[in-house]
């Protein structure tokens, strides 16, 4: 279990499913993801199965306070460790958005990649539309490196996907020196 400040981090258990479902095919997350598909509680028992088999490609429950008040999920996508890259993603859960809790996530676990973990670059996909989650992750200090273009199919059009970085040496001189 990982923590800073008031938040932290542990793995996905059993008990934490349905509430993870139950987010994820909210519409409000749904449609910003980028395979927007509901899913069941069997998709969800074979997903859990892959997650705690493989650490390349993980999630893992966000909390504030005590490990049991879950307020969201970070996901460990690709972790190479050849190269030393991985791609991130995080969902708030819809009651705690919108409360400052984001920004000290992604400052918990870029602490936690690029220190514990030894990773030299993050990098995050984020649709054009999803504006909040763009904001944010700039502000954390990801920074655009690109775009796919129309490559995301929302509401009968399609949307670019935005790509972003953050590298040890961002982290190292903008964002670790923000950190308590």
């Amino acid at each position: 279990m990982i923590r800073y400040e008031n938040i932290g981090f542990r793995s996905v258990e059993r008990k934490d499913l349905d509430l993870i479902r139950s987010e994820h095919n909210d519409e409000s997350v749904l449609l910003m993801l980028k395979d927007p598909f509901i899913v069941t509680e069997t998709n969800q028992d074979e997903w859990f199965k892959k997650i705690t088999e493989n650490k390349h490609n993980t999630v893992y429950c966000l909390f504030m306070d005590e490990p049991e008040q879950v307020i969201g999920v970070w996901k460990l996508q690709g972790l190479d460790n050849t190269n030393r890259s991985t791609e991130y993603g995080i969902e708030i859960f819809q009651k705690y958005r919108g409360i400052g809790l984001s920004l000290k996530c992604y400052r918990m676990v870029f602490k936690y990649l690029f220190e514990t973990l030894n990773i030299h670059t993050i990098h995050a996909r984020i649709g054009e539309f999803n504006e909040a989650s763009l904001k944010a992750s700039l502000k954390a200090g990801f920074r655009i490196t690109g775009k796919i273009p129309e490559s995301l199919f929302r509401n009968g059009r399609y949307y670019d996907d935005i790509v972003l970085a953050v590298t040890y040496s961002d982290y190292m001189e903008n964002i670790k020196p923000h950190l308590s």
